[in-house]
């Protein structure tokens, strides 16, 4: 990762831009969830000692209390301390070791796969296996799958369809099965771009259908 990237942007934002080699590069995505309970994705573009600098898909407003959810790291809490256009920056509540906790908590083991932040929703979703379309309850969703509710019998590593209204229909396989609920890994992960923006259309906090 680069260093050096962008002075105390991450906190003041605005007309200071000096350059400084406390803040790391971090293209990163994670879950924005909002004290009352609104959720987003964002991308995490630096981080520093005391907050980081976020591209936004849905407006936010400075002094919002926020918790960030990295897609590799622990929830870091703060409060917005500016926005300009699609950009934040927030400022956490207790500053941190940058080097300790990126590397601590981004080792993975050679079978694992890093997890896309997901968002709860309360929403319906058509879900084809084999022929026949069903109606599903979507527990929640990410880039790269989603969690449906149902009591259809679906086999491990079955290959299904499911539709999401915003998005479309989305070729997927069935990856874990426990009691009525299906985990699904897309066939071709969706852009960050097409999931944030589908999650600003929902109502908040949560979603709802």
């Amino acid at each position: 990762m680069d260093t050096g990237c962008v002075s105390e942007t991450a906190l003041r934002g605005g007309e200071d831009r000096r350059a400084d080699h406390r803040t790391t590069t971090l293209f990163q995505v994670a879950r924005l969830v909002t004290a009352d309970g609104s959720q987003q994705l964002c991308l995490i573009r630096n981080i520093g000692p005391g907050g980081m600098m976020v591209e936004l898909y849905a407006p936010l407003a400075a002094g919002m209390r926020v918790r960030i959810e990295p897609k590799l790291c622990d929830p870091l809490d703060g409060a917005v301390r500016w926005v300009q256009g699609q950009q934040a920056g927030i400022a956490f509540d207790d500053p941190i070791d940058v080097d300790a906790y990126l590397h601590v908590h981004t080792a993975l083991l050679p079978d694992q796969l890093p997890r896309c932040p997901r968002v709860t929703t309360r929403l319906r979703a058509r879900l084809r296996i084999g022929a026949v379309w069903h109606l599903v309850a979507l527990i929640d969703l990410s880039q790269g799958g989603a969690k449906v509710e149902t009591d259809l019998p679906i086999a491990l590593g079955h290959g299904v369809d499911i539709d999401v209204a915003g998005i479309g229909t989305l070729g997927a396989h069935v990856r874990w099965v426990r009691g009525e609920r299906v985990g699904l890994v897309f066939t071709c992960p969706l852009r960050l771009a097409v999931v944030a923006r589908w999650i600003a259309m929902q109502d908040s906090p949560g979603l709802s259908g």
